[in-house]
């Protein structure tokens, strides 16, 4: 059983703990995509919310706006903003991660009028070039969040940013060795849960809530409790609905391991770096680049690749279930890939097609359960 201010959190757009942070004073800055360095965010009185759009319904404004071969995803995020579900967050940072975002961003600025806005650009390319790139980018963002919100703008503030930040990560690492490393103590539900509350609050009371859960999942015995017929990896675009992997593992495909959007590919991995004698500009290009990268850093495929079968083998799966968001271009070029290329490695892959929204729940099914009897489980 998680705590509930954790199944809130994940449930909603502003939770208690986000209402009492901006009642003392603090701010709240939203961002749309993990190559966004969301150790800027933490820092002198701010804090971080991964965009996204919980309890969302119809949105023919939004539709109109983008039209219907953007993702719904980003569809979806732009009604609520467009209602004014966002109004708790006190600015935005985007990327241009793929063309469906850069529309988003378009309308964000033009119809959403926002109290702070910015565009990080990012390289497509991992290597000593990009890394420079990166590296001032990065440098530029800090310095346009610095003077909008009247930070102190030295290398001290960036690295308070990166050591609260670190902290969150190496409390989510620890807790998801305790899902994959040995029998399962956690469901892949209950770890997205998990990463949504530490993604959507303030760091300065995550961190503590995330101690105590630790705590009392080590001191808790056994595996966890279910009828488990698979170990699974879920690979894929944005997720953000715990609903889907309920309904992944309600058939009996335990999700062990996780490599999505919006889930722990974004959060596990600390900066590495010292805060006497590093460039923190340039330790932060180098752990956003050099993590499990998305399939917008095309030429890095193969890195990619090998990863992830490494994650597979680490964790003794099954099989690897694969969700694209439909319309999403970059997760199609990959999917198609690593479907093939996973199954040379003797990893079998199940790819599903989703909407942001949860649909088609027969079919998901009917489709799991067919792949768990294809593995003979």
């Amino acid at each position: 059983m998680l705590p509930e201010e954790f199944e809130q959190a994940a449930a909603e757009l502003e939770s208690p703990e986000i209402s009492a942070f901006r009642a003392s004073g603090g701010r709240v800055l939203g961002f749309f995509c993990s190559y966004v360095p969301e150790e800027l965010l933490n820092v002198g009185g701010l804090a971080s919310f991964r965009m996204r759009a919980p309890g969302a319904g119809p949105c023919e404004t939004a539709d109109s706006l983008m039209g219907l071969f953007n993702c719904s995803y980003t569809r979806h995020c732009l009604e609520k903003g467009l209602a004014g579900e966002y109004r708790f967050l006190d600015g935005f940072v985007f990327v241009p991660g793929c063309d469906h975002m850069r529309r988003l961003y378009d309308n964000w600025a033009y119809f959403a009028d926002p109290p702070f806005l910015a565009l990080l650009d990012v390289p497509h390319l991992r290597d000593e070039d990009a890394l420079g790139w990166y590296r001032d980018e990065i440098e530029a963002l800090w310095n346009k969040i610095s003077k909008a919100f009247s930070l102190s703008p030295d290398a001290g503030t960036v690295w308070e940013g990166i050591q609260k930040t670190n902290r969150c990560r190496k409390l989510l690492e620890q807790i998801d060795r305790l899902r994959w490393e040995g029998p399962a103590r956690l469901s892949g539900r209950q770890m997205q849960v998990i990463s949504l509350y530490a993604a959507s609050t303030p760091k300065d009371l995550a961190i503590p809530a995330l101690e105590r859960f630790l705590e009392t999942l080590r001191s808790a015995s056994g595996a966890l409790q279910g009828q488990h017929r698979a170990r699974i990896l879920l690979v894929g675009s944005h997720l953000d609905d715990p609903a889907f992997i309920e309904l992944l593992e309600d058939t009996g495909a335990l999700v062990v391991r996780d490599a999505y959007c919006c889930g722990l590919r974004d959060q596990l991995g600390p900066v590495e770096g010292s805060e006497s004698k590093d460039d923190p500009f340039l330790v932060l290009a180098r752990r956003y680049l050099d993590r499990l990268s998305c399939p917008r850093m095309y030429a890095d495929y193969p890195r990619r690749l090998e990863t992830l079968a490494q994650m597979a083998r680490e964790a003794r799966v099954d099989g690897i279930v694969l969700e694209q968001m439909k319309f999403c271009e970059t997760w199609g070029v990959d999917g198609n890939l690593l479907q093939r290329d996973l199954k040379e490695r003797g990893l079998p892959v199940l790819r599903i097609e989703r909407e942001y929204l949860l649909s088609g729940l027969g079919q998901i099914r009917t489709r799991v359960q067919a792949f768990l009897e294809s593995l003979g489980k």
